[in-house]
């Protein structure tokens, strides 16, 4: 007879986040019965609505969805709770009847740093949260504590787990992707979204993330700043996500007239699925300077299209990388020849072709990316919740 497992979180996430997405694909996995012997028994997290108040938030965060779970760890037709993100870990029921998993991303917002990459100290987490923030830290943590089970994206955040939380298990269980929807030979060209649609012809640059300080948006424009201006007159940069810096620094379109990028196109945090899967395919590479991240979705879904990926070797993302693929997080100069080589294969590709040709997809990186397929992630997890009972 198979076993059930409840997935929980707190406020609903769409699928076009991280940890969103990540859900989203746990969910749709156990629904579909991918996951041997274990089926779903269904989902516990609120909506609170387009602008709920700062209490109603709290009093759902901290009281009412704590209580629900609480009263659901006492069921007996349920034979795992699974808390799909580490920032609902205050959700761990004490004294559970249940076995309860929480998959751990990262850890870098309970414990943040400032680490020195040349002379620039870059803020990994918050370092001075709010009074409210560190109550919430210290449930968190508390939470983990808790748990029977922490589930990590990636090795880093498995070393940081077993430091953290030496009493309690921890595997690691990088997350999985759907390479069917990443299929190279679905795109085309003459059917194309926008903005991916009509793009002119150049040398065509994607960035997919935030302008969180560990993203190094400062970096990469000092970098593309100093290419030669032939090179710039090129290149054109597309930025996927938040312009804004959460720390009041400059904005990303800022940068870009800061260091005379005459070719940079913001598209916003809401591009739909099919628009970005289209960019992927448009572009010759994505640049993904990130010092620090739980997993890192962007280089591995551009690798699933067959997408160049230039990125720096730090984790966790670098755990997803060909071997000798990334690039130093501060030598700007190795940054900067790795981007004149991507502009060089662009010319020399594109010298006859009148308007944009989309890149041909690299069946080298497709055949990378497919360690981390759904099939493979299914079976891990199986794997995982079978441990617990």
């Amino acid at each position: 007879m198979g076993r059930k497992v409840m997935l929980v979180r707190g406020g609903m996430l769409g699928s076009n986040t991280g940890i969103g997405g990540a859900h989203h694909a746990l969910m749709d996995t156990l629904e579909r019965g991918h996951v041997s012997d274990w089926s779903l028994s269904g989902v516990q997290e609120y909506d609170l609505g387009t602008k709920p108040s700062a209490m109603s938030r709290l009093w759902q965060r901290w009281f009412a969805h704590p209580r629900r779970i609480k009263s659901i760890s006492k069921q007996t037709d349920i034979d795992l709770i699974h808390i799909t993100d580490q920032e609902q870990a205050h959700l761990v029921p004490h004294n559970s009847q249940i076995p309860v998993a929480v998959t751990v991303h990262d850890l870098f917002h309970l414990f943040p740093e400032v680490r020195i990459f040349g002379e620039t100290g870059v803020q990994i987490g918050d370092t001075s949260p709010s009074f409210i923030r560190r109550r919430d830290l210290r449930k968190l943590k508390a939470g983990l504590r808790r748990a029977h089970l922490l589930i990590c994206d990636s090795k880093s955040t498995l070393t940081a787990c077993q430091l953290h939380f030496p009493d309690v298990d921890a595997v690691w269980l990088p997350l999985g992707l759907n390479m069917e929807k990443f299929d190279p030979t679905l795109a085309d060209q003459t059917k194309a979204s926008q903005p991916a649609e009509g793009l002119s012809k150049g040398c065509h640059l994607l960035i997919v993330g935030s302008h969180d300080p560990r993203k190094r948006m400062d970096f990469l424009f000092e970098v593309l700043g100093g290419l030669d201006a032939k090179v710039k007159h090129d290149i054109h940069v597309h930025h996927v996500g938040s312009i804004a810096s959460p720390s009041g620094a400059a904005s990303i379109k800022d940068l870009a007239e800061n260091h005379s990028l005459p070719n940079f196109t913001s598209h916003g945090g809401d591009l739909s699925d099919t628009a970005l899967m289209d960019m992927r395919y448009a572009c010759e590479a994505l640049l993904f300077p990130s010092v620090s991240e739980g997993f890192g979705y962007p280089p591995i879904e551009a690798m699933a299209t067959g997408t160049r990926v230039l990125c720096s070797d730090e984790a966790s993302h670098n755990e997803l990388m060909p071997p000798d693929s990334c690039l130093a997080s501060d030598d700007a100069k190795a940054w900067r020849d790795a981007i004149v080589a991507v502009h060089s294969e662009w010319k020399k590709r594109s010298e006859s072709d009148e308007h944009h040709v989309w890149p041909k997809a690299d069946e080298a990186l497709i055949d990378h990316a497919k360690r981390f397929d759904m099939s493979v992630f299914n079976q891990r997890t199986c794997d995982a919740y079978d441990s617990l009972v």
